[in-house]
């Protein structure tokens, strides 16, 4: 019988150690944060420059009139932006520049919360924009210069005479200016516009544009926001990374950005560590490791929590001032989720924000141990039989043919190999079985559902071995019964279990339970659990957009993370599978079994004592006898290799074995009494 623990439906107890012995780590790379610069918003002037021209607007087409183009450019000095130096940058059409080797797209209008792989981007006006050439004897064209003396020089990047979309209408041209200012050194960085006007007509334009800043990746911003019933001047902070200004070029809310209106963004003097990293656990403790930033700080600040509410700049550190790039967490609970954040700290009350998201670390479980084993000497061509006892008598023994990973090769307290010719080790281990244990959504809130069958479900991360029992649908249907297959994958799309069930569709919506009893085998990220196929029925329930929230997190065992939406993951979805009924596994480490072989056994006239039974001639050519065939219960041959290469039962005294080739062979002859006798025997 299993030993269950007792566990509440939603937390492990306290008291109580079920869980697993391996470690999940998570890493979380922080490249800087651009959410930790600072905004100044001012009035000033705007002062065009004549200087070096990336483009000109040619022809009112839109191939023509700087519609989705990008241009390079090498820097003067070298500018830090996201604690990073560069010495060059891109320069997008749609009002915006990029920095790292990967250029962005020449139809990106959304660089904030576009999710391509630049490392950076400075948007004074990201939308699709373009210019016009010689209306009212203006055109457009993108320039650079460079004002001032080292080391305070400040390269400027004009947008001169764009419209604030893309058009080649032109009855309506409404035009104004704007720049991207990087000052040399202090690394600050200024938006500036100049005014606008309408050079013909007076139609009305608006719509809403991107500004701000965004780092390695979309989750890394800084924007600006105002709606529609605000004025452009009177911007927020964005609170997403796709927060956009309102503008309208005849309507004074929002309006647009007035002459000399002067956005500032200012780095900080403290960066933010990167790659923050969970290492190695044990039931108490767990190791974590950085890489400093650019700006090397006098040290970090730790901060840890059972809970993944970030700290804020007022949270009181879990530890001070550590110097070097790693530390560990003491004093942890056993089985237990830890969500860890850091930050620099560069003394006098200069500290960074905190990373953006934290690393999670997993302590151990407590297994019970292995407090016996016994191997076995047998002959070879023989099985053996191996034993094993645990701390805990109700624990499952399990035995492996290798020290780490290998094939699971049996269960019990005892263990009988196959046939063997060499000594052969073996492992076993003892796991303790938690008590059920639910996560997930209890039930659906939504009446509606979706058909989608192929790959729809949930991501989980399994931070240690564990079963999922059972989960909830809720099918609909217009007959009886249908079926459902669900499918366990691995982070590759490995099916590791499958199940096809029957269901009930008389009601819309009734609730199935099912039985799955999947074993999800080590810890790991981005298992799915996904229905992939179903027939008799319409629909399955699932919600969008409301009533749900992830992650759903089972400390020390799993969490939920996302739908499995087809090929991605989606958190504006939860699909399909309902209150998951789960047990977490908490294996010990394995211990070496031996099964060994008696090379004494293996004299060709090795003689059983309570049957003396003779095997002639030896070698032998076709034929070989029995000296006492009635002794024998069956006869195996097998090559030196231990491959048995035929069974006899109930021989004759007379064994043909013509088909067999030259060479070596083991004859086991398996008494009628119970006893074993080994032979090595050789055809010529």
């Amino acid at each position: 019988m299993i030993k269950l623990f007792s566990f509440s439906r939603y937390k492990l107890s306290s008291l109580i150690a079920v869980l697993s012995l391996l470690l999940l780590m998570f890493t979380h790379r922080i490249s800087g944060q651009v959410s930790s610069y600072s905004f100044a918003q001012s009035s000033g002037s705007f002062t065009p420059i004549s200087g070096t021209v990336l483009g000109s607007a040619t022809a009112n087409t839109t191939t023509a009139n700087l519609n989705s183009n990008v241009f390079p450019l090498m820097l003067p000095f070298s500018f830090s932006f996201n604690g990073i130096s560069y010495n060059d940058l891109n320069v997008s059409t749609n009002g915006f520049i990029t920095f790292g080797t990967t250029a962005p797209s020449s139809t990106n209008t959304t660089p904030i919360s576009n999710t391509a792989n630049y490392d950076g981007a400075i948007s004074v006006w990201g939308r699709d924009i373009s210019s016009f050439f010689d209306i009212n004897t203006k055109s457009g064209d993108i320039s650079w210069a460079v004002i001032g003396s080292a080391p305070s020089r400040e390269l400027v990047i004009q947008w001169n005479n764009f419209r604030p979309n893309s058009s080649t209408v032109l009855t309506t041209v409404y035009s104004f200016s704007f720049q991207i200012r990087l000052r040399e050194t202090s690394n600050i960085i200024k938006m500036i516009y100049d005014g606008g006007a309408y050079l013909v007509g007076n139609t009305s334009i608006s719509g809403t544009t991107q500004v701000g800043l965004r780092g390695s990746t979309a989750a890394d911003f800084n924007s600006r926001l105002n709606s529609t019933a605000t004025e452009y001047i009177n911007s927020s902070t964005g609170v997403a990374n796709n927060s956009s200004q309102a503008f309208n070029t005849i309507t004074a809310i929002p309006g647009m950005p007035v002459s000399g209106l002067i956005y500032t963004y200012t780095p900080p003097t403290c960066w933010v560590p990167q790659s923050l990293t969970g290492l190695t656990t044990t039931t108490n403790s767990a190791d974590v490791s950085w890489v400093a930033p650019i700006i090397t700080p006098l040290g970090y600040d730790i901060y840890y929590s059972t809970s993944n509410t970030p700290p804020t700049s007022a949270t009181t550190p879990s530890i001070v001032n550590v110097s070097g790039t790693s530390t560990t967490l003491n004093s942890l609970a056993v089985s237990t989720v830890y969500y860890v954040w850091i930050r620099s700290n560069c003394g006098s009350g200069d500290t960074s924000v905190w990373s953006s998201q934290p690393t999670m670390v997993v302590t151990s479980c407590q297994p019970t141990t292995i407090t016996s084993s016994t191997g076995a000497t047998v002959c070879a061509g023989a099985t053996a039989t191996l034993s094993a006892s645990a701390q805990d008598a109700s624990a499952i023994l399990n035995w492996y043919d290798a020290a780490t990973a290998g094939s699971n090769v049996g269960t019990g307290s005892s263990f009988t190999t196959p046939a063997l010719t060499t000594t052969t080790n073996y492992w076993v281990s003892a796991s303790i079985v938690s008590s059920d244990m639910y996560i997930g959504k209890d039930t659906p809130v939504s009446a509606s559902g979706n058909s989608a069958f192929t790959n729809y479900g949930l991501v989980f991360d399994a931070y240690s071995p564990m079963v999922i029992k059972e989960v909830d649908v809720y099918p609909m249907g217009t007959g009886t019964t249908g079926t459902v297959t669900i499918n366990l994958k691995n982070s590759s799309g490995t099916i590791l279990d499958s199940k096809t069930v029957n269901v009930n569709v008389t009601t819309a919506g009734i609730l199935n339970t099912v039985l799955l009893n999947f074993t999800v085998p080590v810890a790991g990220a981005n298992y799915r659990l996904v229905v992939d196929a179903a027939t008799g029925v319409n629909n399955l329930r699932r919600e969008i957009t409301t009533g749900f929230a992830y992650p759903y997190v089972l400390p020390g065992v799993c969490s939920i993370t996302a739908a499995s939406f087809g090929a991605n993951p989606s958190q504006s979805y939860y699909y399909y599978l309902y209150n998951w009924k789960v047990a977490g596994i908490c294996e010990s480490p394995r211990t070496m079994v031996t099964a060994s072989i008696d090379a004494g056994c293996l004299s060709t006239s090795e003689t059983d004592s309570k049957n003396t039974l003779k095997v002639y001639p030896n070698p032998f050519s076709d034929m070989i006898y029995l000296s006492d065939a009635s002794k024998v219960k069956n006869v195996k041959v097998s090559d030196v290799s231990g491959k048995v290469l035929r069974t006899i039962s109930k021989p004759e005294a007379e064994l043909r074995l013509s088909e067999l080739p030259s060479g070596m062979y083991i004859l086991v002859l398996e008494m009628n009494d119970g006893t074993v006798q080994t032979i090595k025997t050789i055809k010529k």
